[in-house]
């Protein structure tokens, strides 16, 4: 069933959620978790593409597996693919779970949690393009506001 994710095992899912929630939520067809990691993916991708290369990192045929990132994307699925049981209710902890994945992420995106060893955004020349230097001037001789 989850021949298709690029991603994720189902090791990383059963981590966080009994085999049982998962495979009854997506028993009725069988590309639910294929396309909720591609969505997640595609979020992870448009929040930390400015500060790492997610082309190599998400790589179909060889991604570069960061555990951090394993992490968040396991919460993300798993809050969707929880999400679709019949009461639409998903419990508490899996909120929580995805609200602190999101969390997360933006601390990865703003530059808060940096991830180490994966590759940074690279010009066509192959020179890294997120550079770590500011450049500015905040001075106010006259102290004028």
């Amino acid at each position: 069933m989850l021949s298709n994710m690029i991603y994720l095992e189902k090791k990383d899912l059963i981590t966080d959620a009994f085999e049982r929630f998962i495979d009854e939520s997506s028993k009725d067809d069988e590309t639910v978790l294929d396309n909720a990691e591609e969505r997640a993916i595609a979020l992870v991708k448009t929040m930390i593409g400015s500060r790492y290369n997610v082309a190599l990192i998400f790589d179909e045929t060889t991604p570069i597996i960061n555990e951090m990132l394993v992490q968040i994307i396991s919460r993300i699925v798993l809050y969707r693919v929880i999400k679709r049981n019949a009461a639409r209710k998903v419990p508490t902890d899996y909120k929580e779970d995805y609200d602190e994945a999101i969390k997360w992420l933006n601390d990865i995106a703003t530059g808060k949690t940096p991830l180490a060893g994966l590759p940074l955004p690279e010009d066509e020349n192959g020179d890294p393009t997120n550079s770590k230097s500011l450049w500015g001037n905040n001075s106010n001789s006259d102290f004028y506001i």
